[in-house]
């Protein structure tokens, strides 16, 4: 109507505004005519203006005359703007003639009809003060008849009842159909109206309808609660809004009521749902929604997670298609995750409130008993139920992803809370058994019958209710990709975000206490409102506020024991290989390569030490998984150096023996770590003169086989490389655990260092005794073969020979063939390592070993010589570290030419490089020369026998004796 009138007086509006302009123009033309008078002329606008001045002025042709001119051309002008003037106020004078008029009839009108109404309440008057007897029975009997008019309408308003709660539950209008249908049933169950049979019918229709209705708001319950509705908070995991806070927000603005008009009642979720429990509240059957809505609990959550399986199914089709790909498997699930676990907590938060307005429903008011409050409301369940068939999906959900079913291992008892075991036979009173289970559930269902009064019945047989097929089903969800445990880091660290983000709900501690920042009291809000402002209300059944337990259990008792069982099935697969131990030409250390099945086995352990460091949220023993892969390969090293150093009759050979001298062990660790050194190089070859005793080696306690001593170096070069990854993982390690803080922290770390040094000293160990192997079985190779060259060569010849001694060339061709085999095996430090210092002992075994010489004279000298150069050129050609150990060898052989005199001055001049013994018997070689005759001018006897028993014999020893005693005198520059 008002627009109507708008619109009606629109016209007028803009008429009037169009005659004030026009009066403005008007009065704008009369001041614009005025201005433009001519000077001449200005005397006209005075007052005291004399007309007969001025005509007499225009009447004067002269020059002090005036213009009639220009006198007529203004009066024109002044003329035209008061004619104007005139017409636009006439006109709204006769709009004002008109009104007036109008409103003088409208006027007289009035009063007639004053006149009229005066006239009737006096004739009414009159009539009220006359006597009339009959008017008091038909005032009784029209308030009987009205009586009866009035039941009749309620009756019928009653049988149209259904289409009326059809109509609110149309608009969600569930208090106002509850409140309706309450006072239709308070009418028809009134005791007065119970005789009358023919509203039997009419209860029994407002009994269904009140079900029906019930049964609505239960599913309308659900609806929210689950996330059904579109108006419910459906989350995406990046909403960090608490409802709490919402709430609290809505309980600082005015509270709307189904009267109103704006929007849906569903708009304001939670309060929607304060509403449907108002609601049954209003028709007292909140014990019995609330029982419904537990028994619902886990087929509700599982139709939940199939939900967001679908929708993340719809939303990732394109990554989906990808099967197998690991980064689209990871993306599709941590967009499950998100929006799961985001539900999830949305989920709790709603039934969180549903307990907390339901726990307090004495501060609602029932219709049907309006003078009395509610007693505090039983509640049928709590959080804590709701909270169990979460955590047994959760689990299942990881079970699902991270463990598969061909490793999968059992876990411990403690997870088969929600996971119903109730059809495991095991030996033993398997009847017995499934009586208790079945027993228990009989116990339930009788508690949930009698805390029901609509639905209690008398059991007349014993009656089982599966109440583990739908916590069964609920965990059979279609899976969005394969399970792996590369899928832990994304899902368990999710997971017990979530759990830390519901804790606080769990606890009961989401409250505050005080007054609101607003500084608004919480009395007169809802419960649930004052519940999020106000901390005076305690949780009804507090849980743990260790709620990331179970994950914690989870991981240490499932995921970690099947991560183990895959990882020693992965590592057997890696290892049981014909070819683990072969060399892998495509994984190099140092340029050359490692064993198979170390360089399948790293990557394991950086996968797994990976995995398990980007969980390093979680509490256990993880660290436990790369320590046992680590040792089992250890094992099977120390398997195979036993294997390879150990004869095909059982022994063992005899550098292995020796490498297992203390003493050894001390010279080969100060080399390692000092470098080569004169006099430790002397202590070695003692070292392994005391061990070797004055005998020759036999061939069984060497290793002439080039490929043991080739899968030797191999084994020490591959746990070099190990022991660099080993380090490198244990670093990333000792990374996460730096973070942790605190005692636990600190012993965390310090436990993860201890098992560090000891892991890697054992592969340490094994390896300095590989390279030990090594560099000792190369020098009693060259023992054994000089032994041989000195004891069985022949050394007094008739003429000088062309070739060396044959052991010799076997000798070099034996050293050859293992420096050509371990050079492929070892990088160059490792193979001066093994080969270092044995031109020294080469030179060593040449010069002390002269006792074993028979004979001796000039053509053995010279086979000696030659002996020595075959030596000094192989060890040339095999790029071995210049040593220059065999010149001293090839001086002391030199020395035979000098003769005697000559090698007494050449000790005098250069001092004593030998043993006296040495030189002893260098002194008895010339004298045992085959000289003769001139030979003896130059200090040679024809036989040893006669030399020692010779005078000049026994001096020249002496003087030995003394020049070898004699401290050294340096050279002449």
């Amino acid at each position: 109507m008002y627009r109507s009138q708008q619109s009606r007086h629109a016209p007028a509006a803009s008429g009037m505004e169009d005659a004030g302009e026009r009066k403005e123009l008007a009065l704008q033309q009369a001041e614009d005519a005025l201005w433009k008078i001519p000077r001449s002329l200005e005397g006209i606008k005075r007052k005291d203006f004399n007309p007969v001045q001025l005509a007499l002025q225009m009447m004067d042709t002269s020059s002090l005359g005036k213009s009639y001119d220009e006198f007529h051309e203004s009066y024109e002008r002044l003329n035209t703007s008061l004619d104007g003037i005139v017409d636009e106020y006439y006109a709204g004078f006769n709009d004002s003639i008109l009104t007036f008029s109008g409103l003088q009839e409208r006027i007289q009108d009035a009063s007639g009809s004053v006149n009229g109404v005066k006239g009737g309440l006096q004739r009414v008057r009159r009539m009220i003060l006359e006597e009339r007897g009959s008017l008091d029975q038909l005032y009784a009997k029209s308030t009987q008849l009205g009586a009866i008019v009035a039941i009749l309408k309620r009756l019928e308003e009653a049988k149209r009842v259904r289409e009326e709660l059809a109509t609110y539950t149309k608009e969600k209008r569930f208090l106002t159909a509850a409140g309706k249908l309450v006072e239709d049933m308070q009418f028809v169950f009134d005791p007065q109206l119970t005789p009358i049979e023919a509203l039997s019918g009419l209860r029994q229709q407002l009994e269904a309808d009140k079900a029906e209705l019930l049964q609505r708001i239960i599913d309308e319950l659900h609806s929210h609660i689950y996330l059904k509705s579109p108006y419910c908070e459906r989350r995406m995991g990046d909403d960090d809004i608490r409802p709490g806070r919402q709430r609290i927000r809505r309980a600082r603005k005015a509270r709307r009521t189904e009267s109103d008009d704006e929007g849906s009642p569903e708009a304001d979720s939670f309060a929607y749902v304060e509403m449907l429990l108002e609601s049954l509240a209003t028709l007292e059957s909140t014990s019995t929604a609330l029982q419904e809505i537990k028994s619902a609990i886990s087929r509700e959550l599982s139709r939940l997670i199939d939900g967001v399986v679908a929708e993340v199914e719809e939303r990732n089709r394109a990554l989906l298609s990808k099967a197998g790909a690991g980064e689209a498997d990871s993306e599709v699930l941590h967009d499950f995750a998100r929006i799961l676990f985001a539900r999830l907590e949305a989920v709790l938060e709603y039934h969180e409130y549903v307990l907390d307005v339901a726990g307090h429903g004495g501060e609602r008011y029932s219709l049907t008993s309006p003078q009395t409050p509610h007693t505090r409301a039983s509640l049928a369940y709590t959080l804590s139920d709701v909270w169990e068939a979460a955590k047994t999906e959760v689990l299942a959900l990881l079970r699902d992803y991270l463990v598969t079913d061909d490793t999968q291992v059992g876990a411990d008892a403690a997870h088969g809370a929600g996971m119903r075991d109730l059809f495991h036979m095991e030996r033993g009173n398997v009847g017995g058994m499934v009586e208790a289970l079945y027993a228990q559930v009989e116990t339930q269902f009788q508690d949930l019958t009698t805390s029901a009064p609509d639905r209690k019945r008398e059991l007349t047989a014993p009656a089982v209710i599966d109440e583990y097929a739908d916590a069964q089903n609920s965990l059979q969800h279609k899976l969005l990709a394969a399970p792996d445990m590369e899928h832990a880091p994304e899902l368990l660290g999710m997971a017990l975000e979530f759990t830390r983000r519901v804790a606080p709900m769990l606890s009961g501690t989401s409250g505050m206490s005080g007054v609101t920042s607003a500084g608004l009291s919480p009395t007169g809000l809802s419960p649930a409102v004052r519940r999020s402002v106000g901390g005076d209300i305690s949780p009804t059944n507090p849980l743990p506020t260790d709620a990331d337990e179970f994950l914690q259990s989870f991981f240490t008792k499932t995921f970690l024991t099947h991560a183990e069982a895959q990882a020693a099935r992965q590592f057997d697969l890696v290892t049981s290989a014909s070819d683990a131990f072969e060399t892998d030409p495509n994984t190099r250390f140092g340029g050359r390569p490692v064993f198979r099945s170390a360089a399948a086995l790293v990557p394991l352990l950086h996968r797994f030490g990976s995995l398990l460091n980007s969980l390093g949220k979680f509490r256990g023993a993880n660290w436990g998984i790369l320590l046992e892969l680590a040792s089992r390969y250890y094992d099977m090293c120390l398997t195979l150096f036993r294997d390879t150093v150990r004869s095909p009759e059982g022994q063992t050979y005899l550098s292995v023996r020796w490498a297992e001298s203390l003493d050894m062990m001390q010279l080969f660790d100060r080399r390692m770590r000092l470098g080569v050194r004169d006099a430790d190089a002397q202590r070695e070859i003692r070292q392994e003169e005391a061990l070797k005793t004055d005998r020759s080696l036999n061939p069984y306690e060497l290793i002439f086989d080039v490929k043991r001593l080739a899968v030797i170096a191999q084994l020490h070069h591959t746990l070099e490389w190990l022991l660099v990854q080993l380090d490198r993982v244990a670093a990333d390690r000792a990374h996460v655990l730096r973070q942790h803080e605190g005692a636990a922290g600190a012993a965390l770390l310090k436990r993860h260092e201890a098992d560090r040094v000891r892991v890697v000293g054992r592969f340490q160990s094994l390896a300095v005794q590989c390279v030990m192997v090594l560099r000792i079985e190369v020098r009693v190779h060259c023992m054994h073969y000089l032994d041989l060259a000195v004891r069985e060569g022949d050394y007094c010849l008739d003429r000088d020979a062309v070739e060396p001694e044959p052991y010799i060339h076997a000798l070099n061709a034996d050293i050859s063939a293992i420096e050509e085999k371990l050079a492929s095996c070892l990088p160059p430090s490792k193979l001066a390592l093994v080969f270092a210092g044995i031109s020294v002992l080469m030179a060593h075994i040449l010069t002390t070993n002269t006792r074993h010489i028979r004979e001796f004279n000039r053509a053995g000298n010279a086979k000696m010589l030659r002996n020595i150069l075959a030596l000094q050129q192989n060890l040339s050609n095999i790029a071995l570290p210049e040593e220059g150990g065999l010149d001293a060898a090839r001086k002391f052989y030199e020395l035979y030419d000098l003769g005697v005199d000559g090698i007494l001055r050449h000790i005098a001049e250069h001092g004593a490089e030998f043993s006296f013994d040495v030189y002893r018997r260098m002194v008895g070689f010339v004298y045992s020369g085959s000289g003769q005759g001139a030979a003896l001018s130059e200090g040679r006897a024809n036989s040893l026998m006669e030399a020692s028993q010779s005078d000049q014999y026994e001096a020249h020893i002496r003087q030995l004796q003394k020049l070898v005693e004699k401290p050294a005198i340096p050279p002449r520059s």
